[in-house]
């Protein structure tokens, strides 16, 4: 639409050079997220640290379109935030524990987690209904890690 006048355009009749104010060619995709979880998140009393919130948002950048897993393994996670991996392992648990991650795929030990639907998805309102439907909430404050009692 042209917001000056109302009328609405059809890109297709337009030239090149007109088509510029229209189209979107940033070549990006468009992710919905929740701007609720988010904030409780990223709250300084939410209980997560500042990695768990570096690798929320590495997550939400970099997860492929759909309901499918980030297939990086911490050690590349961590190459690119300039964190250790076992910080990045923490993290991505603090988040499984919290609801943001959740595990989607094993390939032998590794496990790949993807983002709660219900706190961002890339990909069309109808896939995200549906992968939302089983999805749990997201918790805040960080649920506390439960230690494994000693044999």
């Amino acid at each position: 639409m042209n917001t000056s006048t109302g009328e609405y355009v059809q890109l297709e009749l337009l030239d090149a050079e007109e088509k510029d104010p229209y189209e979107w060619s940033g070549g990006g995709r468009h992710v919905n997220a929740s701007k609720v979880n988010a904030a409780a998140l990223w709250r300084k009393d939410s209980g997560y640290t500042k990695n768990d919130k570096l690798v929320y948002g590495h997550y939400l950048f970099n997860a492929p379109v759909g309901d499918q897993p980030l297939r990086q393994s911490f050690r590349e996670i961590a190459a690119e935030l300039e964190l250790r991996p076992t910080a990045v392992g923490k993290s991505v648990g603090n988040l499984h524990r919290g609801g943001y991650l959740l595990p989607a795929e094993t390939v032998g030990r590794v496990v790949f987690y993807k983002l709660n639907a219900r706190a961002a998805f890339d990909g069309s309102s109808l896939r995200q209904r549906r992968a939302a439907e089983k999805a749990p909430r997201p918790v805040v404050p960080c649920p506390p890690e439960m230690k494994e009692e000693a044999s």
